[in-house]
């Protein structure tokens, strides 16, 4: 449809009405607008950011949504309100990491081709296999090792929360922790570990390896994991899980073998899921909030395509949060 003709305008003048321009006469813009409900047309804002030489699109790369475990969900809605606040859309791209490593590579290429002003890699711990990878926009990390020149690596500091976990089971009396890992393959979860026995040392409390377990990081690992520290000789005490998703897992082994949460036994998760406050008992847990981590994420990635000349080092600390599934030891 020649919008222009039906209105009876020049195309310069259907561009300054569709662009707001406040200098055409408001009779000619009521004339416009008429016309342009009535064809039904919509502007393709992607095409005329392009031809300013920005597209407003960013990338977030994430990975495990499979599963059931929302930590990514939840790091895809904050991240897509904090952008959409500034004026950019998001292009959402899935590693599925297990089957193939270098999937995420692939994603930041296939980002790149469209044209994407910067991306956010939250997959944790795959930004090795970017370091080969020709990506010339700038790109954000969060709890990186290693990161590219033109990236930006937003630090995790697990060891604030965890260290406040241990010390309040130590304060409590607790002598065995025991600790419900996911594999320790991944970087991920042997950081956490790694604060894990920091935190004993700091609590004087000694470290038995006997009181690890290693399972997946998932529903069935952390249900597996808890019946494997259950059935030892002797069991321990107070468990405390890689992630808030084991620790659910956890709390159905329990329930399945008429022990509780929080009388019987100590358990504290990992993440502060939405979902914490709402388990039987409600889940003391270690705070790694999917909000707080988005947020930051998009500001660092603004800051790196804005080329901004004071830029933040921000650093996530993570925080103890205390609710009803500790306790005691039984005597």
């Amino acid at each position: 449809m020649d919008i222009a003709r039906r209105a009876r305008v020049s195309h310069s003048t259907i561009s300054r009405v569709i662009n707001n321009v406040e200098t055409v006469d408001p009779r000619l813009v009521r004339r416009v607008q008429a016309v342009i409900e009535e064809v039904g047309y919509r502007p393709n804002f992607q095409a005329r950011a392009l031809a300013r030489g920005r597209s407003h699109t960013v990338g977030l790369i994430v990975s495990e949504l499979s599963g059931g475990n929302p930590f990514f969900s939840e790091i895809i809605l904050y991240f897509e309100r904090a952008a959409v606040e500034s004026g950019h859309e998001v292009l959402i791209g899935f590693t599925d990491t297990e089957v193939r490593p270098d999937h995420v590579a692939i994603c930041a290429t296939r980002m790149q081709e469209r044209q994407v002003e910067g991306i956010a890699v939250l997959t944790f711990g795959m930004e090795q296999y970017l370091q080969n990878c020709a990506i010339d926009v700038p790109m954000v990390y969060a709890g990186a090792d290693n990161v590219l020149k033109n990236s930006r690596n937003i630090r995790m500091n697990y060891l604030t929360g965890m260290r406040d976990a241990v010390k309040h089971l130590a304060d409590y009396g607790h002598q065995r922790i025991g600790y419900l890992s996911g594999q320790l393959s991944w970087s991920s979860m042997l950081t956490r570990f790694e604060a894990f026995r920091k935190a004993m040392k700091s609590a004087g409390m000694a470290f038995d390896k006997e009181l690890v377990a290693e399972f997946d990081h998932t529903w069935d690992g952390g249900a597996l994991g808890m019946a494997s520290l259950l059935n030892l000789p002797k069991p321990p005490s107070a468990v405390l899980c890689c992630n808030d998703v084991s620790a659910i897992g956890a709390l159905k082994t329990l329930n399945s073998k008429g022990l509780q949460a929080g009388r019987d036994i100590a358990l504290i998760g990992f993440d502060d899921l939405t979902m914490c406050r709402f388990t039987q008992p409600s889940l003391t847990t270690i705070r790694f909030s999917p909000s707080e981590i988005a947020g930051l994420a998009f500001r660092a990635l603004l800051e790196e395509i804005e080329n901004a000349e004071n830029k933040t080092q921000y650093e996530y600390k993570t925080r103890f949060v205390l609710r009803e599934s500790t306790c005691a030891p039984k005597l």
